[in-house]
């Protein structure tokens, strides 16, 4: 059965060392003299526009006024942006990302995509560093919603076309390192391979019920497996 395969982005392919949260922090504090206390919230799993809605929220910032401050604040973001990220000292790919996007780039009945809260432009520049754009043709983002459960049906009519090819809900396959991206595959219908490579921890992972729970994507194999094995499963962990 054919596969179309979204990667999360931050703390599931990469870390990025605190280079998003960064930026945002200088950008709000320059367009709005927000404190840091009002940043420190947890960003896993959230969509850019979903985290600034909070954060100005908490600010007691007036409702209508919250989704202009959010454009403004960023287009600022994206160009502090690549300069956080040149200034990460331990930004790095996670093992076992390189040998897995291989494996289904080479596998006849698998596709690449993208599923992420960063807006398209902050994914790009994050996966840059790293060469890792060249495998993603096509992806979601927080830029075509707040609601990251509304980007799994964006991926697929993205999907079908480029591919040509219409995937059904359960031929598409989440990997991510939080919460969120397990009840977004769930609302979806897809599967989830959950990865406790983030913020996230093992206990709070394994209690939302993804299809397969592993440490790390280093064993190629196990999840070109967990990738393959047919609807519905029950949680494996690894």
């Amino acid at each position: 059965m054919q596969r179309l395969v979204l990667f999360d982005i931050d703390e599931t392919m990469i870390s990025s060392d605190g280079a998003g949260r960064r930026a945002i922090q200088r950008v709000l504090h320059k367009l709005y003299k927000i404190p840091k206390h009002h940043i420190k919230i947890t960003m896993s799993g959230k969509t850019d526009p979903q985290i600034l809605t909070e954060i100005f929220t908490a600010s007691e910032m007036p409702t209508d006024e919250i989704p202009d401050a959010i454009v403004k604040v960023l287009d600022l973001y994206l160009e502090l942006l690549e300069e956080e990220i040149l200034a990460s000292k331990h930004y790095i790919v996670h093992e076992g990302v390189y040998e897995l996007i291989e494996a289904i780039a080479n596998h006849s009945d698998m596709y690449l995509g993208l599923l992420t809260g960063n807006v398209e432009r902050g994914a790009r520049m994050k996966l840059d560093q790293f060469g890792l754009n060249k495998h993603f043709s096509l992806g979601a983002y927080g830029s075509d919603s707040a609601n990251r459960l509304e980007l799994p049906a964006v991926a697929a009519k993205r999907a079908e076309a480029h591919f040509k090819i219409r995937f059904q809900p359960d031929e598409l396959v989440i990997i991510g390192d939080s919460v969120n991206d397990v009840y977004c595959a769930k609302g979806y219908g897809a599967k989830c391979i959950a990865v406790n490579t983030g913020r996230t921890a093992w206990h709070e992972l394994e209690s939302t019920d993804p299809e397969y729970l592993f440490k790390s994507l280093a064993n190629t194999k196990e999840v070109m497996d967990a990738i393959l094995a047919p609807m519905p499963l029950s949680v494996e962990s690894k």
